[in-house]
């Protein structure tokens, strides 16, 4: 797959931009501030989900624009298909999609077409902070290869929502607890399912590559742990009855103390065991981008196709050993890659193998 085209409309710093690149390995430098993550975040948010920054949809509005827009056209083959994506008119608040010029009303459709993974500097944070981000992260990767996963999520945290506002105004309701607790359960059995599902494949088939070592995921999850030994139907009556049992003390605490939203993801050093979080800022590094490359051999695996990969400053933390490890992968995956970095020298390996762009105040010009 590669993108061969992108127009940006009123979208951060971009006025208005078309981009025409003709290679699968994209190659963004230019100084801070220039424009290339908002580049990164436009492919991103043409995917499912809120885009590799989440940000609320208004801020991605140029200051004094009244709508934002991205359109990109993708070859797969001899297959080329059009995604737009973008706000309405006075209505920044909400987003529309469009696939080869209809209107979309599920993302689901879009996911089905085109999927996206990233790191950023920001994920270099991942394992010192809350189980949150991670969950993100694990997520993004399971909605890739199950675009109904971001659906279920949804439906989730919903519900969870919904129960802990009853418990607090209303807790006498049993009928509706009762009601809003199964949704909880089925949700949260689909979600722990195909996290679980992920995990297991990616473990069995790591990303290796002389300078990587290879990592294996971990998933903590109460509700995981069952469905690998246990049916489904019983694994949602346990959950069912343990929210039930919960109801006076979730009410204190003002929570709910089982569900999807109560997992945890981290990685580790498949030969040595030494886990992410005891591990340097370059391991950590080594480890997540091993994690993207090998998500991304198992997407074309499985559904023909990798996700589009978005790496913003990737070579930070990496040693010179692991810089050429990285690029020298990237042409095997088949797959769009957009990387980025202040400076050309850095990206040397790739001449011959990649397109090199220069983004400046918000314009794209070959370096």
């Amino acid at each position: 797959m590669k993108l061969t085209r992108l127009a940006l409309t009123d979208f951060r710093n971009y006025t208005h931009a078309v981009w025409t690149p003709d290679a699968s390995i994209l190659v963004l430098t230019g100084e801070n501030g220039s424009g290339k993550t908002n580049l990164l975040e436009a492919v991103s948010l043409l995917a499912p989900g809120r885009g590799l920054r989440g940000a609320p949809l208004p801020a991605l509005c140029r200051t004094g624009a009244e709508r934002w827009g991205v359109a990109a056209t993708l070859q797969s083959g001899l297959d080329e298909f059009r995604i737009g994506t973008g706000s309405e008119l006075n209505e920044k608040q909400r987003r529309t999609f469009r696939l080869d010029g209809e209107n979309i009303r599920s993302q689901a459709a879009i996911g089905q077409r085109f999927s996206c993974v990233w790191l950023t500097p920001q994920m270099d944070r991942l394992f010192q902070e809350g189980s949150s981000g991670r969950r993100r992260f694990l997520d993004r990767l399971v909605m890739a290869l199950s675009p109904d996963h971001g659906r279920q999520i949804a439906a989730h945290d919903r519900s969870v929502v919904s129960r802990n506002r009853v418990l607090a105004d209303r807790p006498t309701e049993t009928a509706w607890l009762t009601s809003i607790e199964d949704s909880i359960a089925r949700h949260a059995v689909a979600a722990s399912a195909a996290r679980l599902a992920l995990v297991e494949s990616m473990n069995v088939h790591p990303f290796e590559n002389a300078g990587f070592s290879s990592s294996t995921l971990h998933l903590d999850c109460a509700i995981s742990t069952r469905l690998a030994c246990q049916p489904a139907l019983d694994v949602e009556d346990w959950i069912r009855g343990s929210l039930q049992q919960s109801r006076t003390e979730d009410r204190q605490r003002a929570t709910t103390s089982i569900g999807a939203h109560r997992a945890d993801f981290t990685l580790s050093d498949t030969v040595t065991g030494r886990p992410a979080e005891l591990s340097s800022s370059g391991q950590q590094k080594v480890m997540l981008t091993g994690t993207v490359l090998s998500h991304a051999r198992l997407m074309t695996q499985e559904r023909g196709h990798a996700p589009a990969i978005l790496l913003d400053e990737p070579l930070v933390h990496l040693d010179e050993t692991r810089r050429h490890a990285l690029l020298d992968s990237l042409e095997k995956l088949r797959a769009p890659v957009l990387i980025t970095g202040t400076d050309h020298a850095p990206f040397a390996a790739l001449e011959g193998r990649a397109q090199f762009f220069s983004v400046r105040n918000g314009s794209i010009s070959p370096a």
